[in-house]
């Protein structure tokens, strides 16, 4: 560090190196305060180191210049306060360690280095405590801003600085059920998240808008390499706008670094309950879970210089529930002993519902786990009494609502043990030949699955066990899993 006036260094010239480490073992024992790549550690020992200069006076010539990380040094950057309020600062370094701190003087501040994006962004160099381009030390008639941001389900919002982080919760669910409405919770429409933009462009300016996910690096939006953003070659300022039909979506790139919506997911807690849909009592397994995705954008010709509060920052929790809905009770209806000639069979029927939202791996399996006397006598369980089948529906049109009945497939009696499941259902089954059971399987790419379960009992067994009299029930499990990793939701 240099802290001298020229007639000062004319009087008395300093012996260089003075005060620095002469030999190996002096430099190794020097207290590490300043680790690089450590930044609570950096950050913290800046807080507490205060370099006093408030006796040095000079003219335009005289400064004090901050080396940090010029030379063979390496991994230390200079820390702390820099009181110096009669003299020019020079604050010299490389763009990966350099100042950590405050500095405070009447006099010039100049900066010799590179200072990465994310930095010079969020630095404060003006002297009414503003942003860069706020105040009278920055002229704000060239700046293009965002005005502000339309999402989904009408919600908008008008960035305020480039400190502040927009939270919105979004969700893909269907059962209001489990997920009740909400004012904080946004519906989704679809997986497409559309943003629309605002953008006040200066006159004679020709801009882009750049974006950035969770972070990462900051590139021009241009689809097909075109950008939709046009110049404004007026005399007058303009107002227009920019719409990204998915963020999630159009605002990938094929070099696989960036870590997008489909890349983590996180779990926010386990769902096993009975609802009531529709007047009908129904068992619920899976479990809530959501995407969260920090988006940033500003408009520029270049990322380069400081904007007035062009930076904006959302992000974005998208909810969707992986979730089973099975039917709680069978009923087979009435029955008349000794009438099996004229009714012949009875039968039960229920659905199996899964939504998928984020497209994940799953696996239901059904086990029989009756016991006991339940499991010797109960009729439903005698052999061939009960034939298992399933009807798999198709979707028409990438919709909830529109199905379209396949074919009834037979999977036999009710009469299996725990370790033969009823029913597997699982989007990574290798096929296995049999056409009907491969029909049924779904794949991950289905957001919704939906299957009949029918119960066909032949009355006969019933006349049979007449002279067992009593109440039998069949207990069943149903087990959902997933292959894909879930992250443990930690906010």
């Amino acid at each position: 560090m240099r802290a001298y006036t020229p007639a000062q260094v004319k009087a008395n010239a300093p012996v260089d190196n003075k005060y620095y480490p002469q030999t190996t073992a002096q430099y190794n024992a020097r207290l590490d305060l300043t680790p690089a790549d450590n930044t609570k550690v950096r950050y913290n020992s800046a807080a507490h180191v205060m370099n006093n200069f408030n006796t040095i006076n000079g003219g335009d010539d005289a400064a004090i210049t901050l080396n940090s990380n010029r030379g063979s040094e390496e991994n230390y950057s200079f820390i702390g306060t820099i009181l110096a309020p009669h003299t020019n600062i020079i604050i010299q370094g490389g763009s990966q360690y350099s100042f950590a701190g405050n500095v405070i003087t009447n006099r010039s501040i100049y900066l010799d280095g590179n200072v990465a994006v994310d930095k010079a962004f969020g630095a404060n160099f003006n002297a009414d405590g503003k942003f860069p381009g706020t105040s009278d030390l920055e002229s704000t008639t060239k700046v293009p801003r965002i005005l502000s941001v339309t999402l989904p389900n009408g919600v908008n919002f008008s960035p305020e600085n480039v400190t502040t982080n927009y939270v919105f919760q979004f969700s893909l669910n269907n059962n209001v059920e489990i997920d009740p409405e909400s004012e904080t919770m946004h519906r989704l429409d679809g997986r497409a998240f559309k943003n629309t933009f605002l953008i006040d462009q200066p006159a004679g300016t020709s801009n882009v808008l750049w974006s950035r996910m969770n972070d990462g690096k900051w590139k021009k939006y241009e689809p097909d390499g075109k950008n939709p953003l046009q110049p404004n070659k007026t005399s007058e300022a303009q107002t227009v706008e920019l719409s990204i039909a998915d963020v999630t979506e159009d605002l990938k790139t094929k070099d696989n670094v960036d870590n997008y919506d489909d890349q983590t997911i996180y779990n926010a807690g386990k769902i096993d309950g009975n609802y009531v849909v529709n007047g009908v009592e129904k068992a619920f397994i899976g479990w809530h879970l959501l995407h969260k995705n920090k988006f940033s954008f500003i408009v520029a010709s270049e990322i380069k210089a400081k904007y007035d509060n062009t930076i904006t920052n959302c992000t974005l929790n998208v909810h969707g529930d992986l979730l089973v809905n099975y039917p709680k009770v069978f009923d087979f209806g009435t029955y008349t002993l000794g009438t099996s000639e004229q009714e012949p069979v009875s039968i039960a029927k229920g659905q199996i519902n899964v939504e998928n939202p984020f497209y994940m791996d799953w696996k239901l399996v059904v086990k029989n786990s009756t016991s006991g006397a339940d499991l010797v006598d109960n009729p439903l369980l005698q052999e061939d009494a009960t034939g298992f089948n399933v009807q798999l529906y198709s979707l028409k049109t990438g919709t909830d609502d529109d199905w379209e009945a396949g074919q009834i497939l037979n999977l036999g009696g009710l009469l299996k043990g725990p370790e033969t499941p009823l029913l597997t259902l699982d989007t990574q089954k290798q096929l296995s030949g049999d056409e009907q059971l491969d029909a049924i399987q779904p794949a991950k790419s289905m957001p919704f699955y939906k299957s009949d379960v029918n119960l066909k009992f032949h009355n006969g067994k019933v006349d049979q066990c007449a002279k067992r009299p009593g109440k039998y029930k069949l207990e069943a499990t149903w087990e959902l899993s997933t292959a894909d990793k879930v992250v443990d939701n930690t906010d």
